[in-house]
């Protein structure tokens, strides 16, 4: 291998010669990193996907709204003749036969609670799908991007770890909780990338460290039931069941 001259960078990545001119500048393709700021973080911005997005939140409020009347038990409500007077006893603003008014008697209702959440979801989501529905517009007028596909496969996507996360609820009746938190506790950044034998360490440990702290320390409740545990002798299969 040559020596190189004083012109020549130190990086030399083939033994021949440099990927680039000597004597020009190299440029990277990759972008350089952003600094982020905290109101970046709440900035809210619209994009492609974002009017599927809001049909959707839409929908759901809608049906909430439509099945309200039957399954929160208003249907079946039998209102008095003199509605004004009976809605300022239940607020606590009058007397009815000489009873104690209470403040708040209306909130213990079971239909008060989903009256309120609907009274903000409805109008808020039918004004989001509205304001998305022109950033749509606007967006085709200046021959904009509009496909949602990359944006739904992401979706579509994530629901690979609901998929772990079932598969985990299932194991934990059949190995325990330990074994469980463990297999999952090292699968996982493996499949996120975290590969080699010193990050499989360090998710061991962490699983065990977790294990220890719920289970053993704060003794959070596990299925009584274990299919491992059953396989082993009696005093073995209390302890692991009152610690791990």
């Amino acid at each position: 291998m040559n020596t190189p001259d004083q012109s020549t960078p130190d990086l030399l990545l083939f033994e021949e010669a440099l990927p680039y001119a000597a004597d020009g500048s190299f440029k990277s393709e990759c972008p350089p990193d952003k600094k982020v700021k905290v109101e970046d973080l709440f900035k809210f911005s619209r994009g492609r996907g974002d009017l599927q997005v809001s049909v959707a939140a839409a929908v759901i409020a809608v049906f909430f709204f439509v099945f309200f009347w039957t399954q929160t038990g208003w249907s079946d409500r039998d209102l008095p003749d003199e509605l004004g007077s009976y809605l300022a006893y239940q607020f606590g603003l009058a007397d009815i036969e000489g009873r104690v008014t209470r403040l708040g008697r209306i909130l213990k209702q079971s239909w008060v609670a989903p009256m309120l959440c609907l009274l903000v979801l409805v109008p808020a989501a039918l004004w989001n799908l509205r304001s998305s529905f022109k950033e749509h517009r606007w967006r085709q007028r200046f021959l904009l991007p509009t496909s949602a596909y990359f944006e739904l496969t992401k979706y579509v996507a994530a629901l690979e770890f609901v998929t772990y996360f079932i598969v985990y609820t299932l194991l934990v009746p059949v190995l325990g909780y330990l074994v469980s938190t463990m297999l999952m506790g090292t699968f996982l950044p493996w499949r996120l990338g975290y590969r080699g034998r010193t990050w499989f360490m360090r998710s061991l440990l962490t699983s065990f460290a977790i294990v220890i702290v719920f289970r053993t320390l704060l003794q959070i409740k596990t299925p009584v039931s274990i299919w491992l545990y059953d396989q082993l002798p009696t005093a073995l299969r209390g302890f692991m069941l009152t610690y791990f």
